[in-house]
């Protein structure tokens, strides 16, 4: 080795800096062997220092900013009129006119290839946060004007693929597909150092206890239908005006449990809950539209399109929303306008969303594609319930509904302006707080006092407890960190959830079947036509066939709920214990089942003034219920 090598290995100590000279010395050796020799001698020392990290560490760097150095030492450099950077671009020619390369065939005759004939460059990459793969960023300039694109590096490393930017204005075609391929290859490639590198994501909500977009240095790179929604999730206007007209609005409780579920959205993932659907229902006019987008304004721009939309979209239009959306809610218009697309009923459509995971997709290149998902609250309104009675348990479990009977918003015309004008500000503050002086512990501490005491309350399920816990517990932060006013109790809101009785499935069908022979009495007398059984003064021969075929239509099966009927004392059994009873019934021998059918006339005046106040929905039901319990 030579001396002066030596000489700045042995001046390695614990305290200097490892000098700039010994890492030039070190790239600049071209035989292998001797490279090697000579990391070794000086890691050697290194390591009697206790500095052999530090030195692999800033060997790593420097061999990687040489290199970057040897390619650019000869490259040409972008001429581009107010381009965004100037870039190394190796042998290309990048001016005004566009990007060519002259070369040489291999005969010898001089050639030049167009790979694009306007400017273009790379501006950015694009590290995703979930997904972990790379993106790039495009600046072209065409039409008197500079514009940008996100694109996946499968699409813009591949000549294959790179066609398709075609559509997003870049004049790529077949022929020049390839030289576009390798001149912006080649630009990253001497780059690298120059071109900004950013974090960046697809979608909203909560990235490792951050929350998008209020998250610093980080970019989008997601689709462009969903682009616009990203830059309205922000603050504009006067909050001190948003706040002063929201805290009027709030004193109307259908109002309140709007802005409570747009709240509690965010804090479903953070303490494990499940989606849920507020549903908002009554004849138009009544102001369900601008109370929607007063709920969306605490987060950004309430307008049509941006964080408001209408109902009329597809199933997968949905999922790719939810996923986009992913913990900020979904508000969404006019749910009627799609009944017909789900078969007149949204049960399916519930149970979808509320699960909070899309189905599978098969690449078109294979494999499969990212599982899209979302925890979120679903806030729709609309003209009708959004469940019917024969809709399952699941189903039912998953919302709550509420029934606008009155003008809630007075002056419609004025609020919506109001919000159009002035948003954005309370969701930021509501996240800010939450990530300063809340411990997810302490609230999912605080949801299960909510639900336990909701269960204590009101005769309801779980998952209806624990919905109605989440829109208590933002509303509950809200007030804290928004709004300054006392929070809603849940003396306030346990009419809203439903009762478990009327969630069983076994309890509604036994309901629709008493509806069902009241509408059909004629057919229970001996001279009926279409006879079905026998009324006596509480209980109903009905012939097992018959009931079957009508349970059917109805959405219901007997052999599901025979079991709880007959525990509940709805289905009689035979003196042997049997369901099926074999009687003659007008000179005819049939297999019949016999039902308990109470009447009212027995109920207490006391009785009555329970049930029309706590058990609105289904009173006949429930009367029916507190009679049997009494025989």
């Amino acid at each position: 080795m030579n001396l002066s090598r030596q000489a700045m290995i042995d001046a390695i100590d614990r305290e200097s800096k490892l000098s700039d000279e010994l890492f030039l010395e070190i790239v600049q050796v071209e035989d292998y062997l001797e490279k090697t020799e000579l990391i070794e001698a000086v890691r050697a020392k290194c390591r009697e220092t206790g500095r052999v990290q530090e030195f692999n560490n800033l060997l790593k760097a420097w061999q990687h900013k040489y290199s970057q150095l040897c390619k650019q030492e000869a490259s040409n450099k972008t001429e581009f009129t107010d381009a965004p950077l100037v870039l190394n671009c190796g042998r290309y020619k990048a001016t005004d006119t566009g990007v060519l390369i002259h070369d040489v065939s291999p005969n010898g005759t001089p050639t030049t290839s167009i790979a694009c004939p306007h400017p273009i460059l790379p501006v950015e990459r694009l590290i995703n946060i979930d997904s972990e793969t790379e993106k790039l960023k495009i600046a072209f300039f065409k039409d008197a004007r500079w514009s940008s694109l996100v694109a996946d590096c499968n699409t813009v490393y591949n000549k294959n693929n790179i066609s398709s930017l075609a559509d997003r204005g870049i004049l790529v075609t077949s022929e020049n597909a390839r030289e576009l391929v390798r001149y912006l290859a080649e630009v990253v490639s001497l780059n690298a150092a120059e071109i900004p590198l950013y974090r960046s994501l697809s979608r909203l909500g909560w990235v490792d206890g951050e929350f998008a977009p209020y998250i610093k240095d980080v970019k989008y790179d997601g689709d462009a239908d969903f682009k616009n929604v990203y830059s309205h999730v922000r603050n504009q206007g006067d909050f001190d005006k948003w706040k002063e007209h929201v805290l009027k609005l709030r004193k109307d409780l259908n109002i309140r449990l709007m802005l409570a579920a747009s709240f509690a959205s965010p804090l479903i993932e953070l303490v494990g809950a499940l989606s849920f659907v507020l549903h908002i229902w009554g004849t138009t006019g009544f102001g369900k539209t601008v109370s929607l987008m007063v709920a969306a304004s605490v987060w950004g721009n309430p307008e049509m399109g941006c964080l408001t939309r209408t109902m009329n979209m597809t199933q997968n239009a949905m999922a790719r929303t939810a996923a986009f959306l992913r913990n900020l809610p979904f508000c969404a218009d006019e749910l009627q306008q799609i009944k017909t697309r789900w078969n007149n009923t949204y049960d399916q459509l519930i149970m979808y969303l509320t699960e909070g995971i899309d189905r599978g997709r098969a690449k078109t290149r294979g494999g499969v594609e990212e599982m899209r998902t979302w925890k979120l609250a679903f806030v729709f309104t609309g003209e009708e319930p959004i469940t019917r009675s024969v809709s399952g348990g699941g189903v039912r479990n998953r919302v709550i509904e509420v029934e606008c009977d009155r003008k809630i918003i007075q002056d419609g015309n004025y609020t919506a302006n109001l919000v159009k004008d002035n948003y954005g500000f309370a969701g930021q503050l509501y996240i800010e707080y939450i990530q300063k002086h809340c411990k997810v512990d302490e609230l999912r501490s605080r949801f299960r006092e909510l639900t336990a005491e909701i269960l204590r309350e009101a005769d309801t399920t779980d998952k209806q407890a624990s919905s109605m816990a989440l829109m208590l517990l933002a509303d509950e932060l809200a007030c804290k960190c928004v709004f300054g006013d006392e929070p809603l109790r849940v003396q306030d809101v346990k009419g809203f959830v439903i009762s478990e009785r009327m969630i069983r499935t076994e309890e509604r069908a036994y309901q629709e079947v008493l509806a069902l022979i009241a509408r059909n009495r004629n057919k229970f007398a001996p001279d009926a036509q279409d006879c079905w059984g026998r009324i006596d003064d509480d209980t109903v021969m009905i012939n097992k066939q018959v009931l079957e075929q009508e349970m059917r239509k109805l959405g219901f099966e007997f052999n599901a709920v025979k079991k709880a009927w007959a525990k509940e004392g709805y289905l009689i059994r035979n003196s042997q214990g049997r369901i099926l009873h074999q009687t003659t019934m007008y000179g005819v021998r049939t297999t019949c089942i016999k039902l308990f059918t109470p009447n009212g006339e027995d109920l207490t005046e006391e009785e009555h003034e329970i049930i029309e106040k706590i058990f609105q929905p289904d009173l006949d039901g429930l009367k029916k219920n507190i009679l049997l319990r009494k025989k």
